[in-house]
């Protein structure tokens, strides 16, 4: 059997394993609400400083990447319930689960080329994509995974359907905020949005595809050795070329996968970086979207 025969054959089996999505979101809301309690409780603006930077940095940011899971079906191998929980997490960032799955399966299928509708996007927002253009993508990312899918071209079952999970994705968070009060709807929902949220996701999108090289899939994406504290708080979505070689594979499974590819990262001169930080500083200088072959 050839290496490449032996690494198919352990992601099949590693996408055969039982998924974690669930039981994670279900963290998510806990670490989110138990941050927001600590807060309340204490009533020290230095605390609850903290405690908003940290929600949005960690538990919301990992709702997103377990809404990402479902993107790909793997929160659950019972249809409805993968969709519900993507609808949810998805929801909770203004993102209809519809119009994402549409948006991240062609971004994987035309993957850092200018076909993919990620970098379509990236160039609207700033012409040529420079690395300083990571600072207004997050402001922007709900509108435009929105927008493509409400596309003309897009059949119209589909639009409706868009349409009916972003009104309840309003409903959502109207129910929050009626539930939770105005005032900590602000400071617990909004509040992480626009800050911790921002970080880790400018920190994630530049690192991902700022700067590699099209037109193989061993070079189209970059990965990151972090901490393993971020590689917890952020359900192993640093392993973003792992990812986008072997999408079956849930998040928990990504280290393994990580092992047995190592070599072949190697020898394709494959994107692995150290450290989120640095990377990120480097590359947000970077103006080079696409790396010179």
């Amino acid at each position: 059997m050839t290496t490449h025969s032996k690494i198919a054959s352990l992601a099949e089996n590693l996408s055969a394993e039982p998924y974690r999505s669930i039981p994670r979101i279900f963290l998510d809301l806990l670490l989110w609400a138990g941050l927001a309690a600590a807060a309340i409780y204490f009533q020290r603006w230095g605390l609850t400083a903290i405690c908003i930077f940290v929600t949005g940095f960690g538990p919301l940011h990992d709702l997103l990447v377990q809404g990402h899971e479902g993107t790909h079906d793997l929160i659950s191998r019972n249809r409805r319930l993968n969709d519900f929980f993507t609808w949810f997490t998805l929801a909770i960032a203004g993102i209809s689960a519809e119009a994402h799955r549409r948006f991240h399966l062609d971004h994987h299928h035309y993957a850092h080329s200018e076909r993919d509708p990620e970098y379509r996007f990236f160039d609207r927002v700033v012409r040529g994509v420079p690395g300083w253009a990571y600072f207004f993508i997050p402001m922007f990312a709900q509108m435009g995974v929105n927008a493509y899918g409400l596309q003309r071209t897009i059949p119209g079952q589909v639009r409706r359907r868009i349409v009916m999970e972003l009104g309840g994705a309003v409903l959502l968070h109207a129910a929050i905020a009626f539930v939770i009060g105005w005032r900590r709807y602000l400071l617990f929902v909004v509040a992480p949005m626009v800050t911790g949220l921002y970080v880790a996701s400018v920190l994630r999108s530049v690192t991902e595809h700022h700067d590699v090289s099209e037109g193989s899939e061993w070079t189209n994406a970059r990965s990151i050795v972090t901490h393993p504290v971020i590689e917890f708080l952020w359900s192993n979505v640093n392993y973003h070329l792992e990812h986008h070689l072997y999408p079956s594979v849930p998040y928990h499974a990504l280290p393994k996968l990580r092992e047995a590819l190592s070599p072949e990262f190697q020898a394709h001169h494959s994107n692995v970086a150290n450290g989120y930080g640095r990377t990120a500083v480097h590359l947000l200088k970077d103006p080079q979207h696409f790396a010179s072959k």
